[in-house]
């Protein structure tokens, strides 16, 4: 090809020559073409120059293009975008891998890097968020689900949703709240997301919310049948708290009034329960209702025993202790060996200043079961009867066995023993 050009040139060269020298430059020629309106003249001369030209330019861009070669340009092209595919998939494949593992920092880097790929997806800003939070990068993880809420707007929900999740596990309630109640108006069944707006109302302590959300858990089945009753007792105890949480002495029987009302209301196993009874009872004491709360607890435990109200019986002071006595021991003839309602006897017994049955009670106590609390309430007791050694060998068990915070009750004035 490279022969046939230069052949060609030397040949347009040599017939050039040979025109000028026959007569050119004395009669260069005349040329006119016309079409329609238009003419072109030229002198032949003129014409045959530019043709020339045009040919050597012509061939000049054949030979260009075969050593170019546009399709090995394509080709090399093809390849260079494909391999930055490649690595752009690498990365976020590699980055997903570090994810899986645990490995924040390296896949929050890899994921970032690869998220601007026109292959990337939405799963890149979000495991990306993700990572960042969990490296504690609150701007970086923010930024993140904005940009890919403003790239991808049909995932805005789930980018919210993430967005409500990491907002509640940085202790952002009320932002994540915010975020939660605008996803239910576009989402009502979604499982996650009621299940997550319960927790985000649980540790708000949102009593209220959390009633008017537990019909829809229920409906959906978001949480267990055990959760839902666990959840209803924790929001009946919290209303009767706030029947009575005025700080105003004037309104006292209103708030006993209310309080009284909400507990008529309440299914009997309510009125059963150790947690509640406990609860209410202790409401009861607060609005000096005493005699109340001692009949609460004397219901509840002859319903079904506890353990827990029984030693609440004995530590509270509901001011009826001669009647206290005598409901607690014809407890005792049921559960002779009760080391916990002996215990509770004791105490009851020093209300009624009966200073030698307490001690027998903490003893029998002690000889069934012993514990921190028994040897306390003895070695006290002892003491201020002016059984010394016998109070400093039941402190040091008291001691051993890590000392209880102890009750309030009344004390022998002196060595003196009231059975």
């Amino acid at each position: 090809m490279i022969r046939l050009f230069v052949f060609s040139l030397l040949a347009i060269i040599v017939a050039l020559w040979v025109t000028l020298y026959l007569g050119f430059p004395s009669d260069p020629g005349y040329l006119l073409i016309a079409f329609g309106n238009y003419t072109f003249e030229t002198s032949l001369f003129a014409l045959l120059v530019a043709s020339g030209i045009l040919y050597l330019l012509f061939k000049l861009l054949i030979i260009l293009l075969q050593w170019i070669n546009p399709r090995k340009v394509f080709q090399f092209g093809q390849a260079l975008s494909d391999q930055r595919k490649a690595n752009a998939r690498s990365d976020t494949i590699e980055g997903l891998l570090y994810f899986t593992r645990g490995n924040w920092l390296s896949s929050y880097n890899l994921l970032t890097k690869s998220a601007d790929d026109k292959d990337a997806s939405v799963v890149n800003y979000l495991a990306a968020a993700y990572a960042a939070h969990k490296v504690g990068r609150k701007d970086d993880w923010i930024k993140c689900l904005e940009e890919a809420e403003e790239k991808y707007p049909k995932a805005r929900s789930t980018i919210n949703s993430l967005k409500a999740q990491l907002l509640f596990k940085s202790g952002q309630l009320e932002q994540s709240v915010a975020v939660l109640e605008q996803l239910k108006r576009s989402s009502v069944n979604d499982p996650s997301l009621m299940h997550l707006l319960k927790e985000v109302y649980v540790k708000l302590q949102d009593w209220q919310a959390l009633k008017e959300l537990l019909p829809v858990l229920e409906k959906n089945k978001v949480i267990d049948t055990l959760e839902i009753e666990q959840i209803q007792m924790r929001i009946f105890m919290e209303e009767l708290y706030a029947s009575c949480s005025s700080k105003d002495d004037s309104s006292n029987q209103e708030s006993l009034a209310l309080l009284n009302k909400l507990w008529r209301k309440a299914p009997a196993k309510y009125r059963e329960d150790e947690k509640v009874v406990k609860h209410y009872s202790e409401l009861l004491i607060k609005l000096d209702s005493k005699a109340d709360a001692a009949k609460a607890i004397e219901t509840a435990v002859s319903k079904n025993w506890s353990e827990t109200l029984v030693q609440c019986y004995g530590e509270l002071d509901f001011g009826t202790s001669p009647q206290q006595l005598i409901v607690a021991e014809g407890w005792l003839k049921a559960r002779p060996a009760d080391a916990n309602l002996m215990l509770s006897l004791g105490r009851i017994s020093m209300r009624n200043e009966l200073w030698g049955k307490a001690k027998e009670y903490y003893e029998a106590s002690i000889k069934i079961a012993p514990t921190a609390e028994a040897y306390g309430e003895l070695s006290r007791l002892l003491k201020h009867l002016g059984e010394v050694e016998a109070s400093e060998t039941y402190l040091q068990s008291y001691g051993d066995m890590i000392g209880a915070q102890l009750p309030e009750l009344p004390l022998p004035a002196q060595n003196k023993i009231t059975h």
